[in-house]
């Protein structure tokens, strides 16, 4: 006998998700390299949803994208423990802004292992020297390691707001689908790059979060029935994410510098 499931609200939930996105996306581009570039004293030539270039060069600029993330995603872990169950909507945005950072930076990390270029690779350049295989390898390997284990922690925090899978599941794929076309719908509104920029947004955002339209597999345990809806409609929490993702949209969006 098929259990009956409780309707969470779909677009509340597209707006935590839309919201985390643009809040770790502004963290790693403009709080992380346009923030280093200005503290050694340059000047932000781009700055865009996935494209940054500064008038100073840095070894420093390049990583900084990337540790500003680890950062946010292991202090939005640690900080969604610690919100009571009855708290919901902000629990599950500290869930996916963790989730978000820690799937991109590991993701990232082995595509620039294996394609040669981007943050991590020119970082490992200027710290390590000429490319080798050894630190390519090994950084890979880290990548790899950081992406099946946020898969893991992703998929128990979102069981200990569902425990039934399939209402995981569905809260999870409403939430991709948000941020992956919210990524690339911001994107689009940049013409300076051809689709470069469309492409690097949902390759950062839409691809590397991909386990999101599969997770959790199972049920941490039987549910005996459904339990009511966790996340009920929020008139001011869409207005809100309206608010933001239009904010975003217009500056790293379309672009500044």
């Amino acid at each position: 006998m098929n259990l009956p499931t409780a309707k969470d609200d779909l677009p509340t939930l597209a707006a935590i998700g839309l919201m985390a996105m643009c809040v770790v996306t502004f963290n790693h581009e403009a709080l992380g390299h346009g923030s280093m570039c200005l503290a050694l004293g340059g000047h932000i030539q781009l700055l865009t949803s996935s494209l940054f270039r500064c008038d100073l060069r840095s070894k420093w600029i390049a990583p900084a994208g990337p540790a500003c993330n680890l950062l946010m995603g292991t202090l939005a872990l640690i900080l969604g423990r610690s919100v009571p169950p009855r708290r919901a909507s902000v629990r599950l945005f500290l869930i996916l802004v963790s989730a978000f950072s820690y799937f991109w930076e590991g993701g990232y990390v082995i595509q620039a292992m294996h394609g040669r270029e981007g943050d991590l690779y020119f970082a490992g350049q200027d710290f390590l020297g000429e490319p080798s295989l050894w630190w390519r390898v090994a950084g890979a390997g880290v990548g790899l390691l950081l992406y099946v284990s946020t898969i893991m922690l992703t998929a128990r925090a979102l069981l200990q707001l569902w425990p039934q899978a399939t209402l995981a599941r569905r809260a999870a794929r409403t939430i991709w689908i948000a941020a992956a076309v919210g990524a690339t719908l911001a994107a689009f509104t940049y013409r300076g790059a051809g689709f470069q920029d469309v492409h690097d947004a949902f390759m950062e955002i839409g691809l590397a979060t991909i386990p999101l339209l599969i997770i959790p597999l199972r049920s941490a345990k039987p549910v005996p029935e459904a339990p009511p809806p966790l996340i009920v409609r929020s008139p001011v929490t869409i207005a809100l994410a309206v608010a933001v993702f239009a904010a975003f949209t217009l500056t790293l969006g379309r672009g500044l510098g």
